[in-house]
């Protein structure tokens, strides 16, 4: 092979011959502009086998950096719907901190949003396609409302208006950063969400009640049962809601002042397959002006029940050579427990007795109810409770009441009596 340079149209251009005869144009640092994301002069190197094929070469390389926006670095190019709405969820994993959140989201994207336009090209999803979704969406969330359904089916959810929104920042995102042209969720309109029918409040009155602490003590006296009825009594006598008693630590306990502090709560981590981890519970601290950061005053015994059954646990740690744990309710490793088996056992329990299945939670509604026939005000009680705002205190306990609504009518029959005298 030969080689030689010629110049060409004033620039140098390397002519190779082989040993066939066949020859090969190259022209070197071939000027293209200045990359507009880095700053830099972009060139490159043209191979041609004919002087004319080397013009049309060099004119193409040209006209194909300015479409590309003046940048050799290439972006990433997304085919279908189902891989902007995961590119979305990765960023939005990053943005938010909540892992509640997150998981709420995760459940929008993957159980919603990406099973209906999971396959189709962005840019040809229109906005007649998102109305005909989420009006499907309504409908099926009315059908399961009107059916009575305490939970519904994957898909029937009733915040499709909330999955809309997200279906909406994701067309946001691909405008932004992957160049679509158009929202179509923008211009549709979202059915009005269905109202649930108006529920009592599920408590346990008094002779249930009685019921259900006469059954507590008739259960064996094992571990097992011990943890049960330390969670069940803790709940009742606290209010506290389930996965903030499962985060409790021993130093949570002030037996000086015959509280439990509040700071921290559980929450269910979801697995991520791409990144292969496993979901697990994490614990996560409540801020220290969130209304859910609180002191609850329970009586003496309630503590020391709790004490005792994290003596207990230590124990047993120590007799398996395993490490002490801080934990009030740990698993047999030491880790954060997961409410799961046990409310599967207090869902059984409490329907053997013909009592109303509303899972832990029954024990806080049982103890706002007997705080407020007790005389306690909405203040007191939404301090108790943790609640952020009276309004969700009043809302939710409004009708636990009964005792106050006769005094009522005496209220009114002493006044009018007190008037016609």
């Amino acid at each position: 092979m030969t080689s030689e340079t010629i110049t060409y149209n004033n620039k140098k251009v390397i002519k190779k011959t082989n040993s066939n005869g066949e020859v090969s144009y190259i022209l070197r640092g071939l000027y293209l502009g200045i990359d507009e994301k880095t700053g830099k002069q972009v060139t490159t190197s043209i191979t041609a086998k004919t002087l004319r094929q080397l013009d049309r070469k060099i004119l193409t390389a040209r006209v194909n950096f300015e479409k590309a926006g003046g940048t050799r670095k290439e972006d990433k190019q997304l085919s279908t719907f189902s891989e902007l709405a995961e590119e979305w969820f990765n960023n939005y994993q990053v943005w938010v901190t909540s892992h509640n959140t997150i998981n709420r989201v995760k459940g929008y994207v993957y159980n919603y949003i990406i099973p209906a336009f999971g396959d189709y090209i962005p840019e040809k999803i229109t906005s007649a396609d998102i109305q005909r979704w989420v009006n499907n969406l309504a409908q099926k969330a009315r059908t399961s409302i009107e059916s009575g359904k305490k939970r519904a089916e994957k898909g029937s959810a009733k915040d499709f208006g909330a999955v809309t929104h997200k279906l909406s920042d994701i067309f946001d995102f691909g405008i932004t950063h992957f160049g679509l042209t158009k929202n179509p969720v923008k211009t549709i309109k979202i059915p009005p969400k269905p109202k649930l029918a108006s529920r009592r409040t599920m408590v346990l009155h008094d002779e249930e009640l009685k019921t259900w602490l006469a059954f507590l003590k008739t259960l064996p006296n094992n571990r097992a049962n011990r943890r049960f009825i330390t969670i069940c009594n803790s709940l009742l006598a606290s209010a506290l809601r389930i996965n903030e008693l499962l985060a409790l630590e021993i130093n949570d306990l002030d037996f000086t002042n015959n509280e439990i502090i509040v700071n921290k709560t559980l929450m269910w981590k979801s697995a991520n397959k791409k990144l292969g981890t496993k979901g697990c519970m994490i614990c996560k601290p409540t801020g220290k002006t969130d209304s859910g950061n609180r002191q609850v005053p329970v009586p003496n015994s309630t503590l020391t029940d709790l004490r005792d059954f994290y003596t207990e646990m230590n124990n047993y740690f120590k007799k398996q050579g395993l490490p002490q744990s801080k934990l009030i309710f740990p698993t047999i490793y030491g880790n954060y427990m997961c409410d799961r088996n046990e409310r599967a056992t207090l869902k059984k329990r409490l329907t053997s007795l013909g009592l109303p299945d509303y899972g832990f939670h029954i024990f806080r509604h049982t103890h706002a109810s007997m705080m407020l026939n007790a005389g306690a005000n909405w203040k007191e009680l939404q301090v108790r409770m943790g609640h952020k705002s009276i309004n969700t205190t009043m809302d939710t306990y409004a009708e636990l009441a009964p005792k106050k609504k006769l005094e009522a009518v005496d209220i009114y029959l002493d006044k009018i009596a007190e008037l016609s005298t």
